[in-house]
This record gives C-alpha cells, structure tokens and sequence, in this order.
C-alpha cells in the first residue's frame, strides 16, 4: 500500500514538472505501452550493430564536390593524440633544477598572457578615451557655433555683425544663429550652460562699433607690446581713459565701473600706462587667487581687495561735492578746511533748515550732529580724524554711550575690526537695547553696526535717510564683513564675505538696475563684492565688447578663474558657486570671430595671443592653452587669408606672429615654422590652395616641399583634365601649368634646383611635358628593349606622375580604339575593295594596341592594378 502511494506521488510530481517544462500552447503526445513499444524498436533497428557496415550515402555525396570521404577518414583514424592529454611527470622533492626551470617556463606563460590580457584592456581604454575625446572636441565645435546668437534687442547695423557668409568649415567665417536669451547670475542661474552665450552691442551704429574697436585695440595692442619689453603696464588705468573717449550714453557709469577696478586691484601710481613706483605684474594676484579658500595667501588677497572696494566707495563719496557746492551759504565752507570742519559743511547742508533732513533724534552739539561727524568721516575714510573726534565728543555722550570710545579705539587701531571677544560683548549690550528703534540717532546706529561688524541691528533703526544711494548701501556692508574665509561658519548676527555675496545675487540685477535702466550698477556690485567671474557674465549678455576688456584686464592680473580643461565649453561653470570659473577662452574666441568677419586680422591676433595668459609649459591645462592659442591663430590666418600680414612674405616684411613669438611660447624661428608655417602649408594643400602653400614653403626656403608641392599641383592639373571636370575660376588660378614653368625656369636661373634630388625635378619637368607638350611616355613598337626601357623610366617616376599613369593608359588606348573603328567603318563603305593605305592603317593601331597590353606586364603591379590591365585586355582583344 505504501509503495503504490509513492508510485502515484512521483507520477503526481512528473505531471507537474512536464506541465512546468512544456508550453500551454503545444499540444501533448498521448501513447500508450504498445505504441511507445513499437516506437522503441523502430529507433533500435537504425542502430547500427557491432560488425555491420554502415550505409555508404556520405562518400556519395562528398564526391560530387571532389571530396574523397574515405582518404580524409583515413587520415583522422591516423592522428594520434594520446601525446596530447598525457599527464606530465612528477618531479622529485630534490630536484631543484627541474624544479627551476618549470616555474621558469610557468612564469613566462603567465607574462604572456597577462601581458595579452593587459594589451587587450588597454587598448580597449584608449580606445574608450579617444572616442570620448573626439566626441567632446566634435561636440564642443558644434556648441561653439550653435551657443552663440544675435541679440534681438540690435539694430539692423549691428544685426549683420556675426552674419558674414563663409567657409562652413572656417570657425571664424561661420555665421552664427539665433537662440533664447540667457538668464543673469542669480539663485536660478543653472551651473553651467552652452545657449547663455549671446552677444550683445545694443543699439550701437556701425560707426560707433568700429570707433570703440579702435579705442580698446589700441590699449590691447599696447599691453602686448609692454608684455613683450617685460615692462608693466597699468592696463586699467588705460582702459578707463580709453574709456572715456567712448561716445556712448552709459559712457559715466563704464568709467565708475573701471575706477573701481582700479581701488580693487590697487593700481597706483600710473602715467601714460607706465608705474612710477609699486608696479603690478603680469599675473600678480593669480598664485594667490587660485589658491584654496582656507590659505593664509587666499585669506590676505581678499582681504586687500576688500580695502580696495572700500577705498573706491569712500573716495568717491558723493555728497561733498553735490551738497557743499550746491549749498554753500549753509555750509559756511571757509577758504582752507580742514578734514574735520569740512565733514561740519557737509552736515550743515544735509540737514540745512530748509530743504534738509530733518534732526530729529540727532545727538546735536554747536549745531552739529557728533555722531553723524564721525560717521562722515568715517565713511570718507578719514578713520584717524574720525577717532580723534570721536574723543573730543566723550562730554557729549550719555552714560551708556561711555564704553564708545574704547571700542572704536580697538576698532581702528586694530585695522577696522574688533577683537573677537571685544565683539561679542558690543553684540550683546546692543541687543540689550530697548526696542523702539524710532528713537534712536541713525548716524550712532549706523556707527554701531559697522563697530559691531553686524549685518543689521536687532532693533532695525530707519537709517535710509542718512544713508540714501547705492555707494552707501555697498560701503555700510563692505565694513561689516568680519570673515573673509568663504568656508568659515559664522553666526546669523555676523556678515560673511561668501554670505553678502549671495545676499547680492538673491536681490539680482533688478533690485539695482532701476527696471533696467542701469545695467551697469549690478556689474560694479558684483566688482564690489568681487564676484568677477560672475560680473563679467552678467556684463558679456549686456555689453559684450566691454565684458571682453574687463575680462582681459582681470586675467591679466590672474583675477579670473577659468576652467582647467580648454576644452570646457559652458561659458561659465559655477558647482562651487563662492569659486565659479569664466570660459576665457569662449569669450576672447566669439570677439575675435566678429573681428575676423570685418577683416581685422592684425586686430584679431592681438587678442587671440592673450590666450596665453593661462598658458604654461608645466601643466597639461597649460600646455593644451598654448597648443589651444596657436590653433586658433592658424584659423585665423588660414580664413582671412592674410598670410602676408600675419606670418610674412619672402618679399616683403615679416610677420606680426614672428614678432610676437615670445608671447605665443614659440622660442625660436624652427619651432615657429613648425608650428605655424608647416601646419598652414599642410592645411592649404589638402584644401586645394597650392599658391598659399607655396609661399609659406618659400618663406621658410624649404624648396624641396615646393618641388613636391609643384609635382602634385600638376598631376592635380592631369588628373582634372583626364576626368574632363570644368574647373572653377579659383581652381584654374591655382593650377596654372604656365605659371608653375616660369617657378621652375626662375629656381634654375637662381640654381635652386642644384640643392634639390635631381629625381624630383625630372618629374616636376615630365608633368609639365605632359601638360604643355607631348611627351613619348609609352612604346608603340614590338622592341622588347624599348619597351623595358620605358617601363624602368615610370618606375623610376615620382608619386604624383605615377599616380596618373593608368588613367594615362587607358586614355591612350581609347583613343587607338576610337581611330581603329573609324577606319573599320571606313573600309566598310569601301568593301569588297578597300585601300591598302586604310588596311594599314588598322594594322598599325592593332600593333600599338598590344605593344600597349605588352608594356603592361613590364610594369610594376603597384603602378597598375588588375582592373585597368583587364579593360586594356579587353579593348586590344576588340581590335582583333
């Protein structure tokens, strides 16, 4: 009973696996015994038995395709491969040798093929890496011309700027297309983008385009000139009286914008662009600036520009010259003030009887505010002077007011900041302040707050009375940054360089434009708040021309972070928004890219090796920013065709790149043929512009590159007129057989030719002979001696001339064949008597025909190939 429960449970389980295995949708095979019985034994009887032959089909069927079945049988039973898999021997403990020379034999093996494993995965690496390498230069070429744009705010002058027809290829004669504008550096700026890049010259004539070129081309021309005599050069002092030549409406704010500059980076001391003493460097701040955010040199240089910030807001306070001036009778300025009573006048006028801010909750004494005469001086930067009154108005202040004076002594005396501890108690008495802020002094709430370093006072007195413009709001904050580490933490109460930066960037370019009406305001905010990389793509959407000359002017003194791959093609990349990186390289490109299309070549070169600011010879980035330089200032030459102007003519004068080498990181003359001359001329040969090659070959007397250069122009020449193509004007131009002559009688009559292999001018003189006259390349006679002699002569030709001799041939035979069916159709007519003079005629084509097919064979397979052997074949046997 057991045993036949089990027998239903395995039948039970077989069902369910043979249900898992077969699909639903094939039907199963029902048998029963009997049928599965006679199944079996038909499968048993093809067994073939022990002794039986099998049957002989396959022997049949190989044999029809000429195989011998039973040989190759044969030949299989033979092989013996027992040798194969025998084990190998067991060597004894002992020997050593042996023992030796097996892992000897393992080790090598192993080398093998781990050096084959290694050589695959390596080459599928760099496979890998080229292809992605290829891919970015490609993509980066194509972002290049599809990112940027013509501003849709332009006229129809300077709508046709970047519209220059041109060479599709040319990446300075492209045309540009449109795209949607970009967006402004703010809390949605996306981190980095290719379409932000539009350019825009506002609403600027043609005239005034081309008279702001000439301005700013004149300062660049000179610093490159003062960078090549080693010599510093005060490039924003020149740019900002440059700039105000400019007739442009906006003209005053661009110059508040280069003063600034000119406090931030602390150019001093400036005549005629040269330093009478403190002279800045090429470079000067760039190993302190690419420094970490944490360095003691990173921390000093912000620092100190910083003071530069402030010292431009407080020289160019604006109320002295506006109120004392205009307000003179209230004032009551006298002839020769000092500091102090000047600040007096100043206040007079403020808050004058009539027409003044009114001094209610002013601190008054001799009717002068004293919290608001030191707040003015103070923000004349006079800090001395400011002391030394604060001092003097001690009797004046209340009780609580006291403990002033000691702060603002460690204040000054401490370079305008409190020591930490000091700082904390002044925070917490003035949180202790009652909260009615209407009944404070604003000038003694401001003086606070700057002492304190707060970003605002808890009880937010109104101050905007006293405090009224833009320079006011800057400078207030500016004097309140306590940290200029960018990481460091610091608490709600105090104000951070990186905070107020963010802080400008969240209020954006609105809250400082005046609804647009200003756009240069947010560039000299974010000058400020030295945010440059960010100031100068703000700028590049508004007024590119001058984004690109304060852009040359930071990067000058290394003020400017720029990407380390010169490949990167997002115009500005931000993933560490305190340390974004500027796209130097895209925008001195697109600027150049309209000064090419207006053919200012020599103008176009001279920003163009500015590239080279970031290039050295220690780094990769560095090195591929000079190979970077010098490829596009082959472009250059290359799409403008001014290879005369740029690289020099034999003729006439020199280059202005030779000139400029130094500069490009070119040491002598060979590697400026290298690099410049060399690569042009290959590029004008493969393109077909053999006149330009030539004189760039001629410029460097390379007369043996001309020879090869004049043999391949030639069979260019052949080449065009056996495929019976109508050459363009340009193209006849360039492959003009007469003029090549008169290169080649003008080099022997100056013995040139004497300094070249002989072999070279034989072929450049056979092609000319094919050309201008008939040369007697083939043999038509059955003369075996003449035919091998020809044949060594054409193997003995140049590429070029070789190249054309199997078109050569089969022209000839054509045309032997073309007269033979002349003269066949001739004798037809003439049938059944034609002339003995047409028979011999045919006669002598069919001879020259196969002293054709003869002459063949003598030559060389390389010279001609099987095809054009079987169409001669082919055309002789027709003449049969």
């Amino acid at each position: 009973m057991a045993t036949t429960n089990q027998l239903k449970q395995l039948a039970e389980r077989s069902r369910k696996v043979a249900n898992a295995i077969v699909k639903q949708d094939i039907p199963t095979i029902e048998r029963n015994l009997e049928q599965i019985e006679k199944q079996s034994r038909k499968l048993a009887d093809k067994v073939i038995k022990p002794g039986e032959e099998p049957e002989r089909k396959a022997p049949y069927f190989l044999a029809n395709i000429g195989i011998d079945g039973d040989r190759l049988s044969q030949e299989v039973k033979s092989i013996n491969v027992l040798g194969a898999f025998e084990p190998r021997d067991i060597l004894p403990d002992t020997d050593v040798e042996k023992f030796i020379e097996h892992k000897h034999q393992q080790t090598i093996s192993n080398i093998i093929k781990d050096g084959h494993t290694q050589t695959i995965n390596d080459y599928n690496a760099y496979f890998d890496r080229c292809l992605i390498q290829d891919w970015d230069k490609t993509k980066r070429k194509v972002f290049e011309e599809l990112g940027q744009h013509i501003p849709t705010g332009t006229s129809s002058n300077s709508s046709d700027l970047f519209s220059t027809p041109g060479n599709s290829r040319s990446i300075f004669q492209t045309p540009l297309r449109g795209a949607p504008s970009g967006s402004f550096p703010g809390p949605s700026t996306p981190r980095s983008s290719y379409v932000e890049r539009t350019v825009s010259f506002r609403s600027e004539s043609a005239s005034q385009l081309n008279q702001r070129h000439l301005i700013y081309f004149d300062i660049v021309s000179k610093l490159n000139n003062f960078r090549l005599s080693k010599i510093e050069y005060g490039v924003v002092n020149e740019f900002t009286n440059a700039a105000k030549k400019l007739g442009v409406d906006y003209v005053k704010k661009l110059v508040q914008c280069w003063q600034s500059l000119i406090s931030i980076v602390g150019e001093n001391n400036v005549i005629d662009g040269r330093f009478a003493r403190y002279p800045l460097k090429e470079r000067h701040y760039a190993k302190s600036y690419m420094a970490p955010a944490s360095s003691p040199e990173n921390k000093e240089l912000y620092r100190n520009l910083l003071n530069g910030a402030k010292r431009y807001l407080e020289e160019s306070y604006p109320f002295f010259p506006k109120y004392v001036n205009s307000f003179r009778t209230e004032a009551l300025l006298g002839g020769q003030p000092s500091v102090s009573n000047t600040a007096r006048a100043m206040l007079r006028a403020i808050h004058r009887p009539n027409g003044g801010i009114p001094i209610n909750n002013l601190t008054m004494a001799e009717n002068i505010p004293i919290w608001g005469h030191i707040y003015i001086l103070l923000r004349q930067g006079h800090y001395q002077d400011a002391l030394q009154v604060a001092e003097g108005y001690k009797s004046n202040f209340s009780k609580t007011d006291q403990t002033f004076i000691v702060y603002f002594t460690k204040y000054i005396n401490n370079n305008n900041s409190l020591p930490s501890d000091d700082r904390q108690k002044l925070m917490t008495e003035i949180k202790q302040w009652p909260p009615f802020p209407h009944l404070y002094d604003p000038y003694k709430c401001l003086l606070y707050q700057i002492i304190a370093q707060m970003e605002e006072l808890p009880q937010r007195p109104p101050t905007d009375s006293i405090s009224p413009t833009f320079e006011d709001f800057m400078w207030l904050h500016l004097m309140c940054i306590s940290e200029i580490d960018m990481e460091s933490k610091t608490g709600s109460d105090i104000l951070s360089l990186e905070r107020f930066q963010k802080k400008v960037r969240d209020l954006g370019p609105a809250h400082f434009n005046h609804s647009g009406k200003d756009p240069m305001q947010y560039f000299r905010v974010l000058l400020l708040t030295l945010q440059f990389e960010k100031a100068i793509y703000y700028l590049y959407h508004e007024y590119t021309e001058d984004a690109v000359h304060f852009a040359i002017s930071l990067a000058y003194y290394g003020l400017l972070r720029v990407p380390e791959s010169a490949e990167a093609m997002a115009l500005i990349i931000d993933e560490d928004e305190s340390r974004p990186k500027l796209n130097f390289n895209t925008i001195i490109y697109q600027y150049v890219r309209k000064l090419a299309n207006d053919k200012a070549s020599s103008t176009a070169f001279q920003y163009l090796i500015l590239l080279c600011l970031y290039g050295n010879r220690q780094t990769d980035s560095g090195r591929h920013q000079v190979e970077l330089c010098h490829y596009y200032v082959r472009q250059l030459v290359y799409d403008t065709e001014a290879f005369s102007e740029l690289v020099g003519d034999v003729r006439s004068r020199e280059g202005q790149i030779k000139k400029y080498m130094p500069l490009m990181y070119i040491d002598d003359e060979q590697e400026f043929n290298e690099i410049i001359v060399y690569e042009l001329a290959q590029q004008c040969v493969e393109d077909g512009k053999f006149k330009a090659a030539q004189s760039l070959y001629e410029l460097t007397e390379n007369y043996e590159k001309i020879i090869v250069l004049l043999n391949k122009m030639l069979a260019e020449y052949i080449w065009v007129s056996i495929q019976g193509v109508s050459m363009q004007p340009e193209s006849a131009q360039e492959l003009n057989p007469q003029e090549i002559k008169k290169v080649l009688q003008d080099y022997k009559k100056h013995q040139i030719t004497m300094r070249l292999p002989a072999e070279r001018i034989q072929t450049c003189e056979k092609l000319l002979g094919l050309v201008i006259q008939n040369v007697d390349l083939f043999p038509f006679e059955e003369d075996v001696s003449i035919i091998k002699q020809k044949a060594a002569a054409i193997d003995g030709f140049d590429g070029q001339l070789k190249n054309c001799v199997a078109e050569l041939l089969l022209i000839t035979m054509r045309c032997i064949h073309s007269r033979y069916e002349q003269l066949k159709e001739q004798t037809s007519f003439m049938s059944p008597s034609p002339s003995n003079k047409h028979l011999g005629d045919t006669l002598v084509l069919r001879q020259k025909a196969k002293c054709l097919v003869s002459f063949v064979g003598y030559l060389k397979s390389s010279a001609i190939t099987s095809d054009v052997f079987q169409k001669l074949n082919e055309f002789e046997s027709l003449m049969r």
